[in-house]
């Protein structure tokens, strides 16, 4: 814990001093003078943290109280070696900058970023702790519907931040991926964005291996459709109960990003539709030209995956696909279609057959 967090509190019940400097924030103590059990909260100029709801490589986050504006905030403290990179920092500040301006209902809202004693931290809208890498770790696979409207809703936010702000996220992943009220699905920690302007294609990979990008790994230039990437590798995930990728080192993660092949989705969740299946895929494919090239090109497969899904739940016969939903994973399809049609030839043939015998 930084050095500019409080570490000596009052008992909320006798204002006895006590201290908590080896206490985590959140953490249930006992008063040592009356007893009084509450929970620890430390100060950070002008916030009260309160409870470490997430950590990550370039820092931690706590939900936190805004004293002067008494509410509810996610307060990110940056790492102490990060604060003290200046690269780092100035192109950070660029980024929050443009971050900060961007309202949309799918992006979590930056407030403000400061720097108190040479410790950076970044405030943002606290909106809970649920996130899709929770519900995927409590549910295992997540039903489609849910899937696929939190992918639409993903999408729509990074989109948003792309047109709005040339920004490229670079750390999709379920643990960024969180619920707002009415479950609606956001983005979060745009900490690792950059715009074309601020890349540095040599630097140190801060991503998460389960979910970077191939072209990432490379060290070659990036644009959305890295993202785009990031976020079919967490449908994958979401699907299946399990990434397509795994291994016992993070080198060897990333390894597979670059050499072999998802295990077929319907392997491990048959029941899927084809049309999700083909989306998600194609979303994650290796190579970012056989990625869709559009963010509105995923959407709109997206949720026309997502009407069709509607349709067949509801008895409803789905319209004729506006897409070819054959791939390399699974050609059933195909096959049976091309089975049913031979056997359509063959009972025709029969009842002429029978025609010429009996008439």
């Amino acid at each position: 814990m930084n050095g500019l967090v409080s570490t000596i509190i009052e008992c909320p019940e006798c204002s006895a001093t006590i201290d908590v400097s080896q206490t985590e924030i959140g953490a249930t103590i006992e008063c040592p003078v009356c007893g009084h059990v509450f929970q620890v909260s430390k100060t950070f100029g002008d916030y009260q943290l309160e409870e470490l709801v997430g950590e990550g490589g370039m820092g931690s986050v706590y939900r936190a109280t805004d004293l002067n504006l008494n509410r509810t905030v996610a307060l990110k403290l940056l790492k102490e070696e990060l604060s003290s990179d200046e690269k780092f920092i100035s192109n950070f500040l660029r980024e929050v900058e443009i971050t900060a301006s961007l309202t949309h209902p799918n992006i979590v809202q930056v407030y403000s970023f400061g720097e108190l004693g040479g410790q950076y931290y970044l405030v943002m809208e606290f909106i809970g702790h649920s996130t899709l890498d929770d519900a995927i770790i409590e549910q295992g696979r997540l039903p489609e519907d849910r899937v696929l409207d939190t992918a639409i809703g993903i999408a729509t936010g990074l989109n948003f931040a792309l047109h709005q702000g040339n920004l490229i996220h670079r750390d999709i992943k379920p643990g960024n991926l969180l619920f707002g009220p009415n479950e609606t699905p956001k983005v979060v920690d745009f900490g690792l964005a950059i715009t074309p302007e601020t890349a540095d294609h040599d630097e140190e990979i801060w991503g998460t291996p389960y979910y970077v990008s191939p072209e990432r790994l490379e060290g070659i230039p990036e644009d959305f459709r890295s993202d785009m990437y990031s976020l079919g590798v967490s449908l994958y995930h979401a699907l299946a109960g399990r990434p397509p990728f795994d291994a016992n080192t993070a080198e060897l993660v990333a390894a597979k990003h670059l050499s072999d092949k998802p295990l077929p989705l319907k392997t491990m969740t048959p029941y899927l539709s084809d049309h999700t299946v083909y989306t998600v895929m194609k979303a994650m494919n290796r190579k970012p030209e056989e990625r869709y090239q559009s963010y509105e090109e995923l959407i709109e497969q997206l949720e026309d995956a997502k009407r069709r899904l509607q349709q067949q739940n509801s008895g409803v016969i789905p319209e004729a696909p506006s897409l070819s939903v054959e791939s390399t994973e699974d050609n059933s399809k195909a096959i049976i279609i091309g089975v049913s049609i031979a056997g359509g030839v063959c009972l025709l043939g029969l009842i002429a057959y029978l025609l010429t015998v009996f008439l």
